[in-house]
């Protein structure tokens, strides 16, 4: 009864190591698979983005006739106007070679009604106070600028100024128009302003403004490396199985026949 019941529990841990060992293989083999796949999207993002800048650059007026600005997503366009520098934005927690810093973001008036939000460059931010920014340049006459259009910033995970900062440094924040994100219809009726889509301004680093903005494809390297380490340990955990469950007690059947017996 007793060697029965061994039996048994035997091969019952035997099933419960089977099942776990597939279910972590299926685990990490699906994250290696997800990595790759993210990988492949940066690449098929950096294409597009690619063969859109190769495209002539749209002027002021093609780029005001179109529907939806985003029917030409990266495509690059000349547009003369003047900034709105009382409506510049700070966007917090952008970082440029692994140096914290904003991402300044300003309308940019094309007519009486219409103007763009643009995405304009980054500058440094104040490891002591992030309240005190860099100088830089906001020209107040006419001015052309190279731009490409764009969704938007990117967003930020955005926790809340709430328990990070006391009341009055959250305040002054705002009063610098410093915040995680900005979503073009909302800050068009924030401000009352007649927004008509994103634009990032490209170009040389000018005005105290870099404009070093980030590449897809730069980071899908990342993706890959990941990938490569998930299907790595998937690999791995089907060796050790295969070692443990199936050669080694082989090997040991074949030394000890009558162990078992």
């Amino acid at each position: 009864m007793n060697l029965k019941f061994l039996s048994i529990q035997f091969r019952f841990k035997k099933v419960i190591v089977w099942v776990v060992t597939i279910m972590c293989m299926a685990l990490t083999a699906s994250l290696g698979h997800w990595q790759w796949s993210r990988a492949k999207q940066k690449w098929a993002l950096e294409e597009s983005v690619q063969a859109m800048q190769a495209l002539p650059a749209l002027s002021q007026q093609a780029f005001l006739a179109l529907a939806d600005p985003l029917e030409a997503l990266h495509r690059h366009v000349k547009l003369k106007g003047t900034w709105m520098p009382e409506e510049t934005l700070f966007l917090d927690n952008r970082p440029l070679n692994a140096q914290a810093g904003f991402w300044v973001v300003t309308p940019f008036k094309l007519s009486a009604h219409e103007r763009v939000l643009v995405q304009r460059g980054w500058i440094p931010r104040n490891a002591n106070d992030r309240t005190q920014m860099p100088p830089f340049e906001t020209p107040e006459e006419e001015e052309e600028i190279d731009v490409r259009i764009s969704e938007g910033p990117s967003k930020m995970f955005d926790l809340g100024e709430s328990g990070r900062q006391d009341p009055k440094s959250i305040e002054e924040a705002r009063s610098l128009n410093i915040r995680q994100n900005v979503e073009l219809h909302a800050f068009a009726k924030e401000r009352g302003l007649t927004l008509i889509g994103n634009v990032i301004q490209i170009g040389s680093n000018s005005q105290g403004l870099r404009r070093d903005w980030p590449v897809p494809a730069s980071t899908a390297y990342k993706n890959v490396g990941y990938s490569v380490q998930w299907f790595a340990m998937s690999l791995m955990m089907a060796a050790l199985f295969i070692w443990y469950q199936i050669i080694l007690p082989k090997r040991n059947a074949k030394r000890h026949p009558f162990s078992n017996s």
